[in-house]
């Protein structure tokens, strides 16, 4: 009789274990930190470029197709689709911002990879119809260039952009969408390593390092202009990015 009631009790345990295991984990949460210099940037935040004091402006971006060896979807809402958010803020409205990376399902340790931009079969497109995020006009620049991956204005004693897209787009009409792809495309993709961290963090400071920012010198993309030719590649354009741009934390 002992020996049955231990059966039953091992039996019991086992079953437990069997559906606990296969109850769907919770995704955690992974936030967009933005900071300058390691340091979190926020709105009222004092940006030293070459003795110039700015502040924060605008800062949003898209990010898409996240992946761990296989896709991992985004959960739909009112700044995302399946595939991309929209993250980051605007500073001269009351909105909080956006922070949130609405992943569907849970990360596992390993490498992660997204993109820094607006997948190319959804990039060309007229926002005044597009469904949620791609509706906002402010990160759109034209039917034939598409979408502002990266927006940052600075505001101090001039304002300063940098404005991410792609260039070299070329059709019949800025109204209507390339009829071949963009010379430029300018989609980058990040690699990281995650080991469970719950913040992606976006440092600022990697990239405007010993950058003179004044009122004549923002990079609209323009590989041709000079501000462009040194902050690109720093990005991840026709190089490596660089180093302490985007971390997991």
């Amino acid at each position: 009789m002992r020996n049955s009631k231990q059966i039953i009790n091992y039996c019991a345990i086992f079953l437990l274990f069997a559906l606990t295991g296969c109850q769907p984990q919770t995704p955690i949460p992974l936030q967009l930190q933005l900071q300058w210099q390691g340091q979190p940037l926020r709105c009222d935040s004092n940006l030293t470029l070459n003795d110039q004091t700015f502040q924060l402006a605008q800062l949003q971006l898209f990010l898409s197709d996240f992946s761990q060896t296989k896709p991992i979807a985004l959960t739909p809402g009112p700044y995302s689709n399946d595939r991309l958010v929209l993250l980051g803020i605007d500073c001269q409205s009351n909105d909080a911002g956006q922070w949130h990376i609405p992943l569907a399902s849970a990360l596992t340790k390993g490498p992660l990879s997204f993109s820094l931009g607006v997948p190319l079969d959804l990039n060309h497109q007229n926002p005044l119809v597009a469904k949620a995020p791609l509706q906002q006009t402010d990160m759109h620049w034209s039917w034939q260039h598409g979408y502002k991956f990266l927006r940052l204005d600075l505001t101090g004693h001039a304002n300063w952009s940098l404005h991410l897209g792609s260039t070299g787009c070329s059709g019949p009409s800025v109204m209507r969408a390339p009829t071949t792809p963009c010379q430029q495309p300018n989609q980058l993709q990040v690699s990281l390593q995650y080991s469970g961290q719950p913040q992606l963090v976006l440092d600022l400071a990697p990239l405007l390092q010993d950058f003179g920012a004044n009122g004549e010198n923002s990079c609209m993309s323009d590989p041709q202009t000079r501000s462009c030719q040194q902050l690109l590649p720093r990005l991840g354009i026709g190089a490596t990015a660089v180093d302490g741009l985007w971390q997991l934390r």
